[in-house]
């Protein structure tokens, strides 16, 4: 059995439930049984030197210090253990101090450790009144030798130098090893204090993390519901408003055009709840790629095809060029990329202009390049280009409408299939955009 195993056996277990209650009743089990063992060495002295009552009151010590230590066994107030502990021990020294001759006594310095043993194991508080005491008891022992009262010495005064010689040092040593014990207990506190500071500094900092995602999460929800709210009113109110119109409609050429409309409508209105929901997919972790090799000309093609609708709207033509090549990707996601990247190119580009797909092979990689004739990117808005919810200085030049989340999706598919987007400023007239992805 370790020290500490055995300190923690003289300690009731209610004291576990507070950090501070067993850091003192530790100590003050370590000082009871040093001080017992201590005393037990002063039995063997008071044989040495034929002092009969030294050895009862130091045979005393020994029992009493080891039943106060077995008292914090039990629910026994601690502050009343200590004060006790320090009792005992204090009344020993004054008694053996006025049978040993008073102020002439080896034992009495040994007062100086009645308020220094309870300022340790007691408090603050106590170790005043304690000194205040002992100071008052010096102070009688002095006036006793001032009255010329002669105080009685029951050792072996033929051994006086040896009595002094073998009693002093030892007050210097019990303080000094008690002292060594709170210094001891005091320190793996301050560690044990410092560990604990440390863990809730990293709490800290990871509840301020998450505080600060959430925060983002929330301005992200709130962001989501604005776009709903605005972006899909007109839409929505649009589609009320040609319905009620088509009820009092007869003309089948007009019905026809205005369930266009409707149709128009409701493909925007559509298209941004998909959006959204794309992105709160991807933030949620829950896209699952299926990769498969794919000839990147025909995948272009169905987007083009998907695209051709709203290209037609515009008179704005749309073409491919380059060679067929191989990707390893999920087919779903390189669709989606490339629909937006034209139905973006599409949305700022002007009536009767065209849209470029072009195709090129590199080192280990396939190069899409989408190209259109519209207004581009000022130089100062390109690091908000792939930025959730950016809208930017140019706005659609068909009454599209834009809710900020187009690229930011692109690049969240872009970078889980393995590939790579950028915005080329160097390109032809209007904007371009560059999708790199790993050859098959």
């Amino acid at each position: 059995m370790n020290l500490a195993r055995l300190v923690d056996f003289f300690i009731h277990p209610s004291y576990h439930e507070d950090d501070l209650a067993l850091r003192k009743a530790r100590l003050f089990v370590r000082a009871a049984l040093l001080t017992s063992l201590f005393s037990n060495s002063y039995i063997w002295f008071s044989l040495l030197f034929e002092y009969q009552l030294g050895v009862y009151l130091m045979i005393f010590n020994v029992v009493g210090f080891l039943v106060l230590a077995l008292l914090v066994k039990t629910k026994v107030n601690l502050l009343l253990i200590t004060n006790l502990y320090v009792l005992v021990g204090g009344a020993a020294v004054v008694i053996l101090t006025y049978f040993s001759g008073g102020i002439w006594s080896a034992v009495y310095p040994w007062i100086i450790s009645i308020p220094v043993l309870a300022l340790l194991v007691v408090n603050r508080g106590y170790g005043i009144a304690w000194g205040i005491l002992s100071f008052l008891i010096m102070v009688w022992f002095g006036w006793l030798e001032l009255q010329g009262t002669q105080l009685p010495v029951l050792y072996n005064t033929d051994l006086k130098a040896e009595w002094f010689v073998s009693v002093l040092p030892g007050l210097l040593l019990i303080i000094l090893v008690i002292s060594a014990v709170f210094e001891s207990v005091q320190t793996n506190a301050l560690r044990n204090l410092q560990k604990q500071n440390d863990q809730l500094e990293s709490q800290k900092e990871t509840i301020a993390e998450q505080s600060k995602k959430l925060e983002e999460l929330i301005d992200d929800k709130d962001h989501i519901i604005r776009i709903l709210a605005h972006d899909l009113k007109n839409p929505l109110a649009n589609i009320t408003t040609i319905s009620n119109i088509l009820k009092e409609e007869r003309d089948i050429d007009e019905q026809k055009k205005f369930i266009s409309m409707i149709e128009k409508v409701s493909a925007q209105a559509q298209g941004l709840v998909n959006s959204v929901l794309n992105m709160a997919t991807l933030e949620q972790g829950a896209i699952r790629i299926k990769p498969e090799i794919l000839d990147v000309k025909k995948v272009v093609n169905e987007a083009i095809e998907s695209m051709s609708e709203q290209a037609r709207q515009k008179d704005i033509k749309i073409s491919i060029s380059g060679a067929s090549t191989t990707v390893n990707t999920d087919h779903t996601y390189l669709l989606l990329i490339l629909e937006n990247l034209i139905s973006n190119a599409l949305k700022f580009s002007p009536k009767g202009t065209k849209v470029e797909v072009e195709m090129t092979a590199g080192e280990g990689k396939v190069i899409v390049k989408v190209m259109d004739e519209g207004p581009g990117i000022k130089p100062e808005e390109e690091g908000q280009l792939f930025e959730k919810f950016s809208k930017l200085s140019a706005r659609p030049t068909g009454e599209e409408s834009s809710s900020g989340l187009g690229l930011s999706l692109v690049k969240r598919y872009v970078e889980e299939v393995g590939g790579e987007i950028r915005y080329d400023r160097e390109g032809a007239k209007g904007a371009t955009f560059v999708l790199e992805l790993p050859t098959a």
